[in-house]
């Protein structure tokens, strides 16, 4: 397995990598933007240090170059620790385990009425779901109505968003690989799926075209004639930020972004390797008579663990389901396989949005309940007994406050509470690894990563993309 040498760039692009967007190495973009600015590199980082007020500018703080590091002194007070480790280098597995009480207060503050994790997952405090497909597609059709213009991909830099020098942190000139219509469909099936599993709560049993599990409404759909499948996914994680530079064309060149980390493990030349962390979710895909839904599964940032629309912008970098920067693991969930998912989901869901509201976590308890990966690693543990995934990073306290979750449940409230259980307790932690463990911690490093990508640091250790994959 190989590294970049200690003081490389670990976004690094390769040249010869085939795209058809232009993209541009993130160092390069921003010393083009200052280099315009007429700026000192220090001015023109001052001038960023004002936009970080933005709480999805947050990660630059992770991934700027060393010699662009925002110095803590430059930022607002409760940044200032987290800067001030950064500015020596990259996070660890260990570090971000440490961090992870801590990361939920770095980021935006839930929205007004947003409510908690349970409120999330079962709706409550939202207008009432339509309770039909029929219903649910003629909202679908009203939402992307209303979001016209809006909701379509951005083309323009908005006023006031470029950082001097033409940097805009979006995006834009890309599309979507959905119209507005079906990333609607997409939204509120996502909301049917929680709502149905919120009914494990026992209040308030809610049903869709008569059904009141998610498992059931999905066996129906299967007898309809409707192709469902699911299956957990891997991809270089940007926690959704962006970033591109005018070209003299009036088009757009795309900065790949990703968050660099040691890995606290030993390369074969005795140093430590880095790596882009990966982001990670199960992805569901319902395939009907005239639909095309698209959802992921994961603990997340939007404040529950459960279901979200998969609408993101298409970034062939990085998300492209044909060319391997998306690294799909294990068989597809079918048939009987993906309903009895469907179950532990809702299961996993329930425990995890109880123990987020009960304790008033912030984000619905993304970081201390684990992260996207560590929900996409505790699935596959509970029905395949083994995990593909690195860095996984929920913690011990965590760990014993879910078990303690589950045993208030009682494991005869349902089959897969034991079987989640069994998972929280063979899972692997990856905030410090040797001898043996960190053998089989290289070897889930290698599994997780994009088949194919642009990055250099990800090139050295890529597969060839399998025929015939998703």
């Amino acid at each position: 397995m190989a590294l970049l040498q200690r003081d490389s760039d670990p976004l690094a692009l390769s040249a010869q990598w085939p795209c058809q967007v232009p993209l541009t190495e993130f160092e390069t973009a921003l010393e083009l933007s200052m280099f315009r600015t007429g700026l000192s590199r220090s001015d023109w980082l001052k001038r960023l240090a004002n936009d970080l007020h933005k709480p999805q500018l947050l990660p630059l703080l992770w991934l700027l170059p060393r010699g662009w590091k925002l110095s803590p002194a430059q930022l607002p007070p409760k940044l200032q620790a987290l800067a001030g480790v950064l500015e020596r280098g990259l996070l660890t597995p260990a570090l971000l385990a440490a961090l992870a009480d801590d990361l939920p207060h770095l980021l935006p503050a839930p929205r007004e009425g947003q409510g908690d994790a349970l409120s999330l997952w079962s709706n409550r405090h939202q207008p009432p779901l339509p309770s039909t497909l029929v219903q649910l597609r003629q909202a679908a059709a009203r939402s992307a109505e209303v979001a016209a213009g809006s909701d379509a991909a951005p083309t323009a830099a908005p006023t006031g968003s470029a950082l001097s020098g033409g940097l805009v942190w979006q995006n834009l000139g890309l599309s979507f690989e959905q119209s507005s219509l079906e990333r609607q469909l997409n939204r509120l099936v996502a909301q049917v799926l929680n709502r149905l599993g919120a009914n494990r709560l026992g209040d308030d049993p809610w049903s869709f075209e008569g059904w009141t599990t998610s498992s059931s409404w999905l066996a129906q759909l299967q007898a309809e004639g409707w192709q469902a499948r699911a299956q957990l996914r891997c991809s270089v994680a940007s926690f959704g930020l962006g970033a591109c530079l005018p070209l003299e064309t009036g088009q757009w060149s795309q900065v790949p972004l990703a968050l660099p980390i040691r890995t606290g493990l030993l390369g074969a030349d005795g140093e430590e390797l880095q790596s882009l962390l990966p982001h990670s979710c199960l992805e569901l895909e319902l395939s009907g008579p005239t639909e095309l839904i698209r959802l992921q599964y994961y603990q997340g940032t939007e404040g529950l663990c459960g279901w979200e629309a998969l609408n993101d912008l298409h970034r062939p970098w990085q998300n492209d389901r044909h060319n391997g920067t998306v690294h799909y693991l294990g068989e597809p969930y079918e048939g009987e396989r993906l309903l009895q998912l469907m179950d532990l989901l809702e299961v996993i869901a329930l425990v995890h949005n109880l123990e987020a509201s009960e304790r008033q976590l912030l984000q619905g308890g993304y970081g201390s309940l684990g992260f996207c990966i560590d929900s996409s690693a505790l699935i596959q543990q509970v029905l395949e007994g083994r995990c593909q995934l690195f860095p996984v990073l929920i913690g011990g306290i965590w760990r014993e406050r879910l078990l303690r979750r589950v045993q208030q449940l009682g494991s005869a409230a349902d089959p897969w509470l034991d079987p989640y259980r069994n998972a929280l307790l063979t899972l692997p932690h990856d905030g410090s690894s040797h001898g043996d463990v960190a053998k089989g911690a290289k070897e889930r490093l290698q599994t997780c990563q994009p088949l194919n990508s642009p990055f250099v640091l990800v090139q050295q250790r890529a597969a060839p993309v399998p025929p015939g994959s998703p």
